[in-house]
């Protein structure tokens, strides 16, 4: 949705319980009315515009969701679940902005934890595959030798199965709860499941460590502990640390990173690089992913003296 104003609409809609009612048993605008406590001429013309975008259709004198209101109904199968939900969490934290920016604290989503985490999730998994390719293209030209890669912090798992997909010997680390919402998805995919703390080493002796979309959205000072348990991960035979992110100028991720984390941050990447320096990984250099907006950083794990 590019019109902000549709976006704060649908935002609105879920707020006021309008979604729920639509999506549960209201199938006029009279009893969305009802149902959501919401002014007669609030449900016409939301329901009127959701028709226009696509999330309802009229059938017969009645209105039904569409599959693209699917992710608003169920978040067993983060595939499902779409980029959506999470725009409209993200679209509440920036109206919560200004509190935030004077309290350090960012803003609630307005849903609970897991249903956050499974929009997140949901939104991760809709990234466009053609970026998810070019990613694992990009980690590999950093160790065109390797054969083991652990993938950490990958929130849908998607370049963990590219990996695999591809013929290596691939590993998934993420915190428990990202796991266990994963496990179903993934289950046909030659990955194997590794939960934990993501700034928690893993014992992979793995050629190549990737961290992909890991470093923004943590603090300096959890960046650098994913880094040292990166490395710590990685083969002490000339494994490779690999970072994809967005580094540089993204005034639209930093305004999110903002609102939704407490440290999290558009970073040049000459800034990751020296951090990978201070977490001992060696020949340091920075390069682009082509045809994305991304870049990469990585090192070369050396023994500390």
């Amino acid at each position: 949705m590019d019109d902000y104003r549709e976006l704060l609409l649908l935002r609105a809609a879920r707020e006021t319980g309008v979604l729920d009612a639509l999506v549960s048993t209201a199938d006029t605008p009279g009893e969305v009315a009802e149902q959501a406590g919401v002014t007669e001429r609030a449900a016409e013309q939301t329901v009127g515009a959701l028709v226009d975008l696509g999330f309802l259709e009229w059938v017969g004198g009645a209105v039904q969701p569409t599959n693209r209101m699917l992710g608003f109904v169920t978040k067993t199968d983060v595939r499902s679940v779409g980029s959506l939900p999470r725009a409209l969490d993200v679209a509440g934290a920036l109206v919560d902005l200004p509190d935030a920016m004077q309290s350090g604290d960012p803003a609630a989503f307005g849903v609970d934890d897991e249903t956050a985490r499974r929009n997140r999730l949901g939104a991760a998994a809709a990234r466009d595959t053609a970026d998810v390719r070019a990613a694992v293209t990009a980690a590999v030209r950093e160790h065109p030798e390797a054969d083991s890669v652990l993938v950490v912090g990958d929130d849908a798992g998607q370049h963990a199965v590219e990996f695999a997909r591809r013929g290596f010997d691939a590993a998934l680390r993420h915190e428990t709860d990202v796991v266990d919402a994963l496990r179903p998805l993934l289950a046909p995919e030659p990955v194997e499941l590794v939960a934990g703390p993501v700034p928690e080493p893993v014992d992979a002796d793995a050629d190549l460590v990737v961290l992909p979309h890991a470093l923004a959205e943590r603090s300096d000072e959890e960046a650098s502990e994913v880094l040292a348990a990166a490395r710590e991960s990685a083969s002490e035979d000339g494994g490779v640390v690999v970072a994809i992110d967005t580094f540089g100028s993204d005034p639209g991720l930093t305004a999110e990173l903002l609102a939704t984390t407490t440290g999290g941050a558009v970073r040049e990447p000459e800034t990751v690089a020296a951090w990978f320096e201070d977490a001992e990984l060696a020949d340091t250099g920075t390069a682009d992913v082509p045809g994305t907006g991304y870049g990469v950083v990585a090192g070369r794990r050396r023994a500390v003296q």
